[in-house]
């Protein structure tokens, strides 16, 4: 099958990390955390490389990451901000199936707050809300599967997940 991973796309505190570990096990598939992989390869935080170098110079370090992974059985959680990349998300998207992990403004700016140094682009220009307005639209755009997490667990989002992706695998055969 063309597609055989998934990359989950949405906010920061949305749990693409907690997540894609279950779904990765749950298909048995590899996991990637980005912002993980980013920091082992960089030997600072996301936060650090901000603070250090800015915005725009974690969006580069970021794409040229993104475009190092194999995308075979793998489940990929990448920063939010990968979607302001309009090449990288065509890439993507021809490669993996993207899943948009949906919340509401609210519970994401519960889930961070006091944790606002994670590391998210923009933050230091403008308040969450503003980037999750001007987010969301974009996540919208790229998904093949939307899944809104609103009080849902993370088995109810995984098993969601699940049902969507087995039947994009079975149109693609």
């Amino acid at each position: 099958m063309k597609r055989e991973s998934i990359v989950l796309i949405g906010m920061a505190g949305v749990g693409k990390s907690t997540i894609g570990m279950a779904l990765a096990r749950a298909l048995g598939f590899n996991f990637i955390d980005v912002d993980r992989y980013i920091s082992e390869k960089e030997g600072r935080t996301i936060q650090e490389i901000i603070d250090e170098q800015g915005d725009e110079a974690l969006l580069q370090i970021e794409k040229d990451r993104m475009y190092e992974i194999d995308l075979s059985r793998v489940v990929v959680a990448p920063g939010g901000s990968i979607i302001y990349h309009p090449d990288l998300m065509a890439y993507l998207k021809q490669n993996a199936t993207l899943v948009y992990l949906e919340d509401s403004f609210e519970n994401i700016a519960g889930k961070l707050a006091g944790g606002l140094d994670r590391g998210i682009v923009g933050l230091k220009r403008k308040p969450l809300r503003r980037i999750y307005e001007e987010r969301k639209p974009l996540y919208i755009k790229y998904a093949d599967i939307t899944v809104n997490c609103e009080g849902k667990s993370q088995g109810q989002v995984v098993s969601e997940i699940l049902q969507h992706f087995s039947g994009l695998s079975k149109k693609a055969n």
